[in-house]
């Protein structure tokens, strides 16, 4: 396993969603809490819907994560697919650019103009997943499931992902088995596809999960400002809706599972087999030999989720050192007339001789 300063790294995290609701969101703070407590390296994000607004923020707060690094083009692109509806677009994620500063300027600035800002999420993940070692990594899918539906179809990559992914956590379905899920209906043939040929165990944290345990509203204008002022987070979650609310935790709670599966937050199923029919209703059927099991809400661990949802997600960013075996370069500079599909070649470079390198002030070893 790659190394870091005092022990083995933390896991790659993959997280793909639809930026449709605020705790996809606040699942992404929580991932970057979770590296800078040294549980997880956020690897690559990627949305599943062709939606440049969205992307534009999201890609805003991963650079607001990585501190003066952000300013750079040293992170990993956000994944966005060239094809399907942009769908809707929430205040949340457009309303921060609105704002200025004394002097007139954007507080915060959108990067993101066209596709070849972007990745085809595919061979991000895919190019991504290389540069971990193996049993190094995990997925989060609070979404469609159309990306990883189409990266189980790229040549080799099942076999990369069984080396070297640990877990896939999906925040969807209600279980054993209750209503339909939008994401599931949004692409049911996609689901069913990463249920029956995703080759690790697959955890599932349904709605009645994220129901159970609320994200407290209260946090937004009390730690998440406190810790970083002019958090875009808190920004965005102040303009989803009319305040005070809390926000289911779907997400979250695969968030933290997926980064944490063995810290007691939630009691697990037994094995079994998850399938979804035409309408987007999720059904577990157990078997002894299933390679699926779903989350359920332990009462009693609910002030101590909610404790960690509001410390991680709200967590000022921290500075780690890693080691890893590779390094990814960054995005390829090319003559506009020639970023049409290139956009997606974000290939990974051979070892550096010094193992040893900054994160998140510099391009981290896993990204």
């Amino acid at each position: 396993m790659p190394q870091r300063a005092g022990g083995p790294s933390p896991a790659g995290a993959f997280f793909d969603t639809g930026f449709t609701t605020i705790d996809s969101l606040l699942a992404v703070s929580l991932l970057y809490g979770l590296q800078g407590k040294s549980d997880c390296k956020v690897a690559a994000i990627a949305m599943s819907r062709p939606n440049l607004d969205v992307a534009g923020f999201v890609d805003m707060v991963q650079r607001t994560y990585h501190g003066p690094a952000g300013n750079f083009a040293q992170l990993p692109p956000i994944g966005v697919p060239e094809k399907g509806e942009p769908g809707t677009t929430s205040p949340a994620f457009v309303k921060p650019f609105e704002e200025k500063q004394a002097d007139g300027t954007p507080v915060y600035k959108n990067t993101v103009r066209s596709l070849v800002d972007t990745a085809d999420p595919g061979t991000l993940f895919r190019n991504y997943l290389e540069a971990f070692h193996d049993g190094d990594a995990f997925f989060v899918l609070a979404g469609p499931a159309t990306n990883l539906a189409a990266l189980l179809d790229m040549p080799g990559v099942k076999k990369l992902i069984a080396a070297k992914v640990q877990r896939l956590v999906i925040a969807g379905g209600a279980f054993p088995s209750g209503a339909p899920d939008p994401n599931f209906r949004a692409d049911v043939p996609a689901v069913r596809k990463v249920l029956a040929e995703w080759p690790t165990p697959i955890v599932a944290a349904g709605q009645e999960v994220g129901a159970a345990l609320p994200f407290p509203g209260a946090s937004i204008d009390k730690e998440f400002e406190e810790a970083m002022p002019g958090n875009p987070v808190a920004r965005a979650y102040r303009a989803y809706q009319a305040m005070p609310y809390d926000a289911p935790s779907y997400a979250l709670s695969a968030a933290l599972y997926a980064a944490r599966p063995k810290a007691g937050y939630f009691k697990l199923s037994d094995p079994g087999k998850i399938s979804v029919d035409d309408s987007g209703r999720a059904v577990f059927t157990a078997s002894a030999e299933g390679q699926h099991n779903y989350l359920i809400a332990d009462a009693s661990q609910k002030d101590a989720i909610t404790q960690a949802f509001v410390e991680l997600a709200s967590a000022k960013p921290e500075v780690r050192r890693f080691r890893g075996p590779q390094q990814l370069q960054q995005r390829p500079q090319q003559p506009q007339q020639q970023q049409t599909r290139q956009r997606l070649q974000v290939q990974p470079q051979a070892a550096p001789n010094e193992p040893a390198v900054a994160a998140p002030e510099a391009a981290a070893p896993n990204q």
